[in-house]
């Protein structure tokens, strides 16, 4: 099983947790749509014919008026509007409109208590800050082959909801520590896993690659993954970036860019750094107003 792959904390005393992790992302994570499920696997397929994409998407309305929204939305800066979904996949690409599917699942999944709790809101948010400026990072250092780092930011968190389900009380006592590697070992501590481990295990149950997967998994100490990928590096440095912007559950000191492991690795400049969040912040408004 993917999360039992990576250890996190040797020396915590592990508490018998409620229930294993797969038990309880097995009763924890809502029942996905499944035409939404039934549309991300005609968009992994690179052979599917964009006709067969539009058609798979035409029987989702909400879909349908996000995507054309966000199309033509100063997000894509499109020359002229699109009036239909086979339009709008022409104009921004199969990648994109794969990742504004990927959001509306997750939005669809995840409504009820994204609705119903400010603290799963702000990580909601946060969440979509942080896919925004992974893509936007890949995008200013030229990587290749990691158009998938808009879906690891977007669902490197994921894990959390799924703990604030299961005790809502006890996880929020745990999240007034400061420090996200507190937190990581205060959850597996209480829980017995970590929302990074859960996470992980979400994406699977999703039929996600196993790099998104081990991506999540590694996102908070990237050189620990069994799969070293750059795109991990650039969702932590994102997760960063969020948090230090406020668009986060906790304060990010600026200081802490200056030892980043992952600003090392990616050797990232301050202005670099400052003009992924500068594209970024006008993108989110857009982004949140779709799918808040």
């Amino acid at each position: 099983m993917l999360p039992q792959e990576n250890h996190y904390h040797h020396n915590v005393a592990m508490a018998t947790p409620k229930l294993d992790i797969e038990t309880l992302v097995d009763t924890k994570l809502p029942p996905s749509p499944g035409g939404i499920m039934r549309i991300t696997k005609v968009l992994r397929d690179y052979n599917a014919p964009t006709n067969k994409i539009a058609e798979a998407i035409n029987f989702e309305p909400a879909l349908v008026t996000r995507i054309l929204r966000l199309a033509n939305s100063p997000l894509y800066s499109l020359e002229k509007n699109v009036a239909t979904v086979q339009q709008a996949i022409n104009a921004v690409g199969t990648v994109i409109i794969h990742d504004i599917v990927m959001m509306e699942l997750t939005s669809t999944t995840f409504a009820k208590s994204i609705y119903k709790s400010s603290e799963v809101r702000s990580i909601w948010k946060h969440s979509l800050a942080v896919g925004l400026l992974a893509r936007e990072i890949s995008k200013i250092l030229n990587n290749r082959g990691t158009e998938e780092a808009f879906i690891c930011g977007l669902l490197h968190d994921i894990g959390k909801i799924i703990l604030i389900s299961q005790d809502d009380k006890a996880y929020e006592e745990l999240t007034e520590t400061s420090s996200e590697s507190e937190l990581l070992r205060l959850e597996t501590a209480k829980f017995g896993y970590n929302h990074a481990e859960v996470g992980a295990l979400v994406a699977r149950r999703w039929g996600l690659p196993e790099n998104v997967c081990y991506s999540i998994l590694n996102h908070h100490d990237p050189s620990q993954s069994e799969m070293q990928m750059i795109v991990t590096h650039i969702v932590d440095v994102a997760d960063m970036i969020a948090n230090f912007r406020g668009m986060g559950v906790r304060v990010e000191s600026e200081e802490r860019f200056s030892y980043s492991e992952s600003v090392i690795k990616l050797e990232l400049t301050p202005e670099q750094m400052e003009a992924a969040w500068v594209s970024v912040e006008q993108s989110l408004n857009e982004v949140v107003g779709a799918f808040a």
